[in-house]
């Protein structure tokens, strides 16, 4: 879940390697570090806290080079300290590495290293791969065989970059963590993610699992295991750098959750043919499984709505780190559709990759081109929201949503009528939020102080109580939990009392029932916040939303998502990083 990033070329390499990070830092932020190849050889400069806070005490810009690596950490194994900040070098330091993914044999690894003399100064798994490196040097190796052979040790999900002062190269590597090679005039980039270097090229090439990319005056790219040398095809990215800005926005949250009025209405242009080929996959499959993590797995729990009501079909939901469970089920008749915005999240290719390994066929619902999902799936539907900055899945989930309302629509080849319903609700985004954005403000004040908040639904609102409390805690830290209406009967009752916020989601078709479950709280002194497109005598805080009938789910969550942000300002709060969270799951 960290982000890295290296760079080899004509310029300074600090100045870019700073920009980089800063633009990656979404993937984390507890501490961030960088080091230069210069005359005097590899200096680093590395401490915790974000990039910015960082930088002041540091001015990373002060390092000279051309060739250099960079590192924002998101902490797994080490606690959050500078000398657990990446980059970490060998022993000797002239081998210089930033790592993301975890190192699962590392204590051998270390145990084998520390009886060969070396010694290790933090607590991190990555220290081990310099040291590595430098042992097979010391035994006559070559630093690209070194790296090679290293590679070939360490178990577990990484990507790597590093750095030697002896040879002026940069070698990028990675199993199950992303990393991407930019091309440009002269000069190369690696990093986790394409906006790390959008600025400065659009040309990329994406590395598989168990390659090697080695940046010397050209690029060379390798398997690991054989030695190989693997010719990658060149994309060019669609994806601007402005896209990645906040522009007028204070946050890129606030930002991401303005532009859904235009993801949405994206997210539904899809081509009638690529919908048909799923739709048939869907439709030939005996048992279909949606497979997600955290927002993705609540826009699969509402798909299952949606597939139900109106393809009448059951579709089976679960998280994709429970998959593995349910191995006796799959057969190559069964179709797995995966969901992510990243395409990156560990548990949700390990999810795909034993799909596969059972002969299931494999769709994915991806918003990163190129990422490791698209390159496992034999089809893929994209999400077209751009990219999304912010830890918390704002744009994607409604963009999720409305491609999987597509897909349940055209299994009973109602594809059009899908798609005019949602450009429909596309269209009444941007009114929704300036109508009720003053009245969310004034709500965020009247809850900050609250330790407890619940919401219910029933129906379609459900997995929209789900994704909203996830939203609420995810960035405000208040405890949050979404319940079926019902069951707030079986033991949650007894933690409402007098002011206890209760956010009720209310559609028309589940008015009758939510409301018996409303008055059950309000008897118990709860404070009820009614998000529906009627007024009810029961609310003590009313929140108007347009009914969208079947689409309810797309434009009810987004009050939630701009009541979390005013929650986390009127805390003082930054809603971009929340802490202990990343945006891309990379490790399971």
């Amino acid at each position: 879940m960290c982000g890295i990033v290296g760079y080899k070329g004509f310029k300074k390499a600090s100045k870019i390697l700073l920009d980089s990070v800063r633009r990656l830092e979404y993937r984390g932020y507890d501490s961030v570090g960088m080091a230069v190849l210069g005359e005097s050889g590899i200096i680093v400069k590395k401490g915790a806290g974000n990039v910015d806070k960082v930088n002041n005490e540091l001015f990373f810009e002060e390092l000279e080079g051309s060739i250099g690596v960079a590192h924002t950490r998101w902490a797994t194994t080490g606690e959050v300290n500078n000398v657990n900040s990446h980059p970490h070098l060998s022993n000797n330091n002239k081998i210089c590495v930033v790592h993301n993914g975890i190192v699962e044999n590392y204590q051998e690894i270390k145990k084998f290293l520390e009886n060969k003399g070396f010694c290790f100064i933090s607590q991190t798994d990555t220290e081990v791969i310099p040291n590595y490196v430098q042992y097979f040097i010391d035994n006559g190796e070559s630093f690209e065989d070194a790296v090679k052979k290293t590679l070939r040790i360490i178990k577990g999900s990484f990507a790597v970059v590093i750095m030697s002062e002896d040879d002026g190269i940069i070698i990028g590597a990675r199993r199950g963590s992303p990393l991407v090679l930019g091309i440009g005039f002269g000069e190369f980039f690696l990093a986790s993610d394409v906006p790390a270097f959008s600025e400065c090229t659009d040309k990329v090439v994406y590395l598989d699992d168990d390659e090697f990319a080695v940046l010397g005056d050209d690029y060379h790219i390798y398997d690991f295991n054989t030695g190989r040398e693997n010719f990658k095809k060149i994309n060019i990215i669609n994806w601007s750098f402005e896209q990645a800005k906040k522009g007028e926005y204070e946050h890129f949250m606030l930002k991401e959750i303005n532009e859904q009025g235009n993801t949405i209405k994206k997210a539904a242009e899809q081509s009638i043919e690529l919908i048909r080929e799923a739709t048939d996959l869907i439709n030939g499959a005996c048992g279909v499984f949606l497979v997600g993590c955290g927002t993705s797995y609540h826009a699969c729990v509402s798909a299952s709505y949606i597939f139900s009501k109106i393809a009448k079909k059951h579709v089976n939901v679960l998280l994709a780190s429970e998959f593995r469970n349910y191995e006796h089920f799959l057969s190559s008749n069964t179709l797995v559709i995966a969901v992510s915005q990243s395409g990156e999240t560990a548990d949700v290719i390990d999810a795909v990759s034993f799909a596969k390994k059972h002969g299931c066929r494999t769709l994915s619902i991806v918003n990163v081109m190129g990422s490791t999902l698209t390159r496992l799936c034999s089809l893929n539907i994209m999400m077209n929201a751009g990219p999304e900055i912010c830890v918390l899945s704002t744009k994607s989930y409604t963009s999720q949503l409305a491609v999987l309302t597509l897909l349940a629509y055209s299994a009973v080849d109602k594809f059009k009528q899908a798609k005019k319903l949602l450009v429909d609700v596309a269209g009444k985004v941007n009114d929704l939020i300036n109508n009720i954005n003053d009245d969310l403000k004034l709500l965020a004040g009247k809850l900050k102080r609250v330790n407890d908040l619940f919401l219910i639904g029933r129906d379609l609102a459900y997995p929209s109580a789900l994704e909203g409390a996830l939203k609420i805690k995810e960035v405000s830290y208040i405890h949050a939990e979404g319940f079926a209406g019902a069951e707030l009967k079986h033991g949650t009752m007894a933690l409402i009392q007098d002011g206890v916020p209760v956010i009720a989601l209310n559609t028309r078709g589940t008015n009758d029932l939510l409301v018996n479950n409303i008055m059950e709280v309000k008897a118990r002194g709860a404070f009820v916040i009614g998000i529906d497109s009627r007024n009810n005598e029961l609310y003590d805080f009313f929140i108007k939303v347009p009914g969208a009938d079947i689409a309810d789910p797309v434009l009810m969550i987004i009050p939630i998502q701009l009541l979390a942000y005013y929650l986390a300002l009127a805390k003082n709060l930054n809603p971009d990083q929340p802490r202990n969270l990343a945006k891309s799951v990379t490790v399971k």
